[in-house]
């Protein structure tokens, strides 16, 4: 495949995928929450008993749902991650003297056009080290044991 195959084809049409899914997983947020409220609303006629244990269900309900703020940030984290792959794919492309050396108008258009590339100023590429540690992967997340003993150690 080309430099102008990567630029132009593939990788946009990776971060349209992307942006899809990410899509997706906002609507299915939304209509979550919505369902939630409206069972919240239900409480009120419902025992003090079932009621308590639906409160503590929705509680639940409401965490489970930041998933959505995640999936944004970690599409934006590809998104940056693809911007890479590209530079790095045009730069062995012009040093083997197989590309064009600059990144075709319209992919940096593409770039540019993403809020995650681009701090609100408009001006400078946005930077991470303002970011304490960002969405993890689960394995690198704390526990939630970890997140207590934190909390009580800030509580003293």
């Amino acid at each position: 495949m080309t430099e102008n195959g990567i630029r132009e084809d593939l990788l946009p049409e990776a971060a349209r995928e992307l942006d899809a899914m990410a899509s997706v997983a906002e609507e299915a947020a939304e209509r979550i929450l919505t369902a939630v409220e409206k069972i919240d609303e239900l409480r009120e006629g419902m025992p003090e008993a079932v009621s308590e244990a639906v409160g503590e269900a929705i509680i639940e309900i409401f965490e489970a749902c930041g998933f959505q703020d995640l999936t944004g940030q970690r599409v934006g984290r590809i998104h940056k991650t693809l911007d890479g792959v590209a530079d790095r794919v045009e730069a062995v492309m012009a040093h083997t003297g197989h590309g064009h050396g600059g990144a075709s108008s319209e992919a940096k258009r593409n770039r540019d056009k993403h809020p995650e590339n681009v701090e609100e100023s408009g001006s400078e590429p946005f930077s991470e080290e303002g970011l304490l540690n960002g969405p993890q992967l689960p394995s690198d997340a704390k526990t939630q044991e970890e997140i207590d003993a934190l909390m009580d150690q800030l509580n003293k």
